[in-house]
């Protein structure tokens, strides 16, 4: 399982401007918003998503918003569209539930990024551990992630 130093190791081995922060232990967007005295509009979320053809899908969202699965599945070209199992979402990306950062991942994975954060030049994400938070540059996570737009959020 990846952890918060592999994330570490990722980024330092890239280059990027970035820092790991560590807090208490929070699994979602809300508690980790609360945990580092920010709005939970500045934190994002990457959510993995499987298609009916079994491909993987990462959807990096700001932390206020939700995935609109019909309009992503359309937008993709997929019948169906599936939240990854906790299962999975380790296998894909060697992170756990909760953990999930935005980049560095076990495998490289389709990434889809809210049209909103584009507007955004820092967030904070899942930082690789349940304690650790990712802030980071947006115009990194794109180019790390070869990352495309999409609005399927409300």
């Amino acid at each position: 399982m990846l952890t918060d130093i592999d994330l570490d190791d990722f980024l330092k081995n890239r280059g990027v401007k970035y820092a790991i922060l560590k807090h208490g232990q929070s699994y979602r967007a809300y508690e980790a918003s609360k945990e580092l005295g920010i709005d939970v509009r500045d934190v994002v979320k990457s959510v993995l998503f499987v298609t009916s053809e079994g491909d993987a899908v990462l959807v990096i969202v700001r932390g206020d918003r939700r995935v609109d699965q019909g309009k992503l599945a359309r937008e993709l070209g997929t019948r169906k569209l599936r939240l990854a199992s906790k299962e999975e979402v380790a296998r894909i990306t060697g992170y756990k539930v909760g953990a999930l950062p935005p980049v560095g991942h076990k495998n490289m994975i389709k990434t889809m990024i809210d049209y909103a954060i584009s507007l955004e030049k820092i967030v904070y994400a899942g930082g690789g551990a349940i304690d650790s938070s990712l802030k980071i540059r947006v115009k990194d996570i794109i180019s790390l992630q070869n990352a495309s737009f999409t609005k399927c959020t409300y």
